[in-house]
């Protein structure tokens, strides 16, 4: 919240001294123009003098001169001498003007029009040039706030995701680790019977296979991330993985499957038991404890996975977020439920690497449904 506060104060202020700059430079750009209609309105009464100085020389004398009123002064003037000076003087800034009034020519001396349009025309694109400015640079400013916003947001996020990790993971080491060591302590200074002392040396193995699955999960995530994880290539049947991973999730909780035997897909066994093993598992830690369907079926020249749960569910607004590395809907500091935020990333990474999709659908009234679709074998034949 300060963050954007802080932007928001930034993006202010330079909005308002691009304002106050473009102000400025307009308000110079009409001073300047009226300083140099001041200095041709000055040219032109030198003009006015100069031309009634060389009248009075005879400088504009001819056969083909008139006579004209100028300034309460009479003179007589050729015309054409008179407008050939006019041309010369301050670079034709001026021009005469004559009337026949009163039964007598007057005269009259004017700022040419052409050195008007020039001042109003300079004045125009400088205006325009100051406005363009001023709007470019403020849309590039603008920019760069917003990228430099969205880049520590970015980073912000990173970190809160990263240390999100460090305690989700050190919540997972520890608790099989304390759970291990009380039972291992247990068998040591207590005399058991074989059977409670296999019941507990089993506790205890079930707590390794999960410090083992989360060494897995970090391991393969890594690789993938680095693209260092080499995919297995071969034939196998998925309905065996499946019937085992059910047969494996049945204890431990209510898994309704329905599996359709002999589909065989191309690819990586080991890492696609781990993708199935994680949505089983997310099923089972969201699910509220209420039932799961597990489906498997060959559709078209697809195989087809399905992973029913009836548990809090993914809004819409996260559907696709869950994929990423470390994401998870709910805060870690305040989370119920274990995990890392690797799993989906994981399946997600692995799915599309063997040429497959991965979809997550509500599952009316509530839950949610994964479906992940991978060719079958015949595709690679």
């Amino acid at each position: 919240m300060r963050l954007r506060l802080l932007f928001i104060f930034i993006v202010i202020y330079i909005l308002v001294a691009f304002g106050w700059l473009t102000y400025s430079l307009l308000n110079f750009s009409n001073t300047e123009y009226q300083l140099e209609t001041k200095v041709l309105e000055a040219g032109r009464q030198a003009c006015v003098l100069r031309l009634i100085e060389k009248s009075k020389n005879n400088e504009f004398n001819s056969t083909d001169a008139i006579h004209i009123h100028f300034k309460q002064a009479e003179i007589d003037a050729d015309t054409n001498k008179m407008n050939l000076f006019l041309s010369t003087f301050n670079r034709g800034s001026y021009e005469a003007n004559y009337q026949w009034q009163d039964n007598r020519w007057n005269l009259d001396i004017n700022i040419a029009e052409a050195q008007l349009d020039r001042l109003t025309t300079k004045l125009n694109n400088r205006v325009r040039l100051y406005v363009f400015q001023a709007l470019l640079l403020t849309i590039l400013v603008a920019i760069g706030v917003y990228g430099v916003f969205n880049s520590i947001q970015l980073i912000y996020r990173l970190n809160k995701q990263q240390n999100n990790f460090l305690l989700s993971v050190t919540h997972e080491l520890k608790t099989p680790i304390a759970a291990m060591k009380l039972l291992l302590q247990t068998i040591k200074t207590r005399k058991l019977d074989e059977e409670r002392r296999n019941e507990l040396l089993e506790k205890a193995i079930n707590n390794s296979d999960r410090l083992n699955e989360l060494a897995e999960n970090m391991l393969t995530a890594m690789q993938i991330e680095n693209d260092n994880y080499a995919y297995g290539k071969e034939p196998f049947s998925i309905s065996d993985m499946m019937n085992l991973m059910v047969e494996s999730f049945q204890m431990r909780a209510d898994l309704d499957a329905e599996i359709e035997q002999g589909v065989e897909i191309y690819g990586d066994r080991f890492i696609l038991r781990i993708c199935m093993n994680n949505l089983l598992e997310n099923a089972i830690k969201y699910g509220e404890e209420q039932p799961i369907e597990v489906s498997l079926s060959r559709q078209d020249d697809k195989a087809v996975v399905k992973v029913k749960d009836q548990g809090i569910g993914i809004p819409e607004s996260e559907s696709k977020k869950i994929f990423k590395k470390f994401y998870r809907v709910e805060d870690e500091e305040v989370r119920n439920t274990k995990g890392t935020g690797l799993g989906l990333f994981i399946v997600k990474e692995t799915i599309e690497k063997h040429g497959g999709i991965i979809k997550v659908l509500p599952n009316d009234p509530k839950g949610t449904i994964f479906r992940v679709e991978l060719p079958l074998a015949k595709k690679y034949e």
